[in-house]
């Protein structure tokens, strides 16, 4: 017995939602690795610089830098750290 045309209509449209559910799902997690990506080289960027200028953070520091999930203040926290003169002035623009 062959499928119905409402039947066959329905699978198509089922096929077509999949793959474009599926297209979307790929771009958004792209989108999500890349900024992940950019976040922590930001990351590891900071925690460079101070260790260059002003010496190592310590772990509580690193962990608070680590946790900071907005690509702007990562950026201006970089910025920062390239001018900072220690890590505890450092530290405070943290809060």
């Amino acid at each position: 017995m062959s499928p119905s045309a409402a039947e066959t209509y329905w699978n198509e449209a089922t096929i077509q939602g999949e793959a474009r559910g599926e297209t979307r799902g790929i771009a958004i997690g792209e989108a999500r690795g890349e900024a992940r990506g950019k976040a922590i080289g930001e990351v590891n960027s900071i925690i460079r610089v101070l260790r260059r200028r002003v010496g190592e953070p310590s772990a509580e520091l690193k962990s608070r830098i680590m946790n900071i999930q907005s690509i702007d203040k990562l950026d201006e926290l970089l910025d920062f750290a390239s001018t900072c003169v220690s890590l505890g002035e450092f530290a405070t623009a943290l809060n």
